[in-house]
């Protein structure tokens, strides 16, 4: 879910830039100075822009308000009504938020982007439901949306969909070269489901998709050098954790898988002190417990 959200906040920007794109086009396209009304509208469109960049919702929906006075019937305004329930919904006004996507969609009722803020807001309202039906009328329109496909094989994988998050990770994986979590998505699916050996390659798969200091690349590597724990590939597991280490020195988590590693080669030694590493740079005890019981 956080990675979800992550995700909101960033498509948020893009959103925007788009609907103030559109709105600017216009008065290109006319060949004539706009009116001084229409120049405002614009100028607040650029500032909600610039403060949903900066997450500061409340600033960016009093600048869309004020445009939407200033120009109520301007064509635009579909965008404009959907970036005010995004920030409505950053807010966690959810209510105020969805009456927004209404008004934005019975305008412009198959809107990607308009469709697109309204699946993320309601991923953070937790409307499993909502989101899936939303993301599901964005793929009816266009199979290859990028997002919505990513997102909807999370939702899927969470409630326990496999075959059919598998199906959307494995689309995602073809259409999107750049996309880790296809392949990534892939493993987890397989690896739930006690495939482990077919999982491991999606896993490189999806680091190769992925550059050091990325946060996803981090995620699969840890799934790896676990899976390759588990499948007794341990020489490799400690290949792919010292490369790991070498990208990432102060994430705790792969000093726990090291050491780890190191236990079920009967380096009890390094084990020790790599779980030692894991608890000063901050891996919950839970976390800890689960590679190193404690013995009762």
């Amino acid at each position: 879910m956080l990675r979800i959200l992550t995700i909101i906040c960033l498509g948020a920007a893009c959103a925007t830039a788009q609907a103030a794109s559109l709105t600017g086009q216009t008065a290109i396209g006319n060949d004539i100075d706009p009116a001084p009304s229409y120049s405002r509208y614009l100028e607040l469109a650029d500032s909600a822009l610039y403060y949903i960049a900066k997450e500061n919702w409340s600033e960016a929906a009093r600048c869309t308000r004020d445009a939407l006075r200033l120009e109520p019937a301007n064509p635009g305004n579909p965008m404009l009504f959907s970036n005010l329930g995004l920030a409505a919904g950053m807010e966690g006004k959810i209510g105020e938020a969805m009456e927004c996507f209404d008004i934005a969609l019975s305008r412009a009722p198959k809107s990607i982007p308009v469709l697109t803020s309204k699946a993320k807001i309601q991923i953070k309202a937790s409307d499993t439901v909502g989101a899936m039906e939303t993301i599901d009328a964005i793929l009816a329109i266009d199979s290859l949306s990028e997002w919505p496909l990513q997102t909807r094989g999370l939702l899927r994988m969470r409630s326990g969909e496999y075959k059919d998050a598998f199906d959307d990770f494995k689309k995602l994986t073809k259409a999107f070269p750049s996309n880790s979590w296809g392949p990534g998505g892939m493993a987890k699916c397989m690896e739930i489901q006690g495939y482990l050996s077919e999982a491991a390659g999606y896993y490189s798969d999806a680091i190769s998709r992925t550059v050091p200091g990325d946060d996803d690349r981090v995620e699969f590597q840890l799934g790896l050098i676990e899976n390759l724990g588990h499948t007794g590939k341990l020489t490799e597991a400690l290949g792919v954790a010292k490369e790991a280490i070498g990208e990432q020195p102060h994430d705790g988590r792969l000093y726990l898988l090291r050491g780890w590693i190191k236990k079920l080669l009967l380096i009890y030694r390094e084990a020790e002190a790599d779980k030692q590493l894991a608890i000063d740079y901050g891996v919950d005890f839970q976390t800890i417990e689960r590679f190193f019981p404690e013995k009762r």
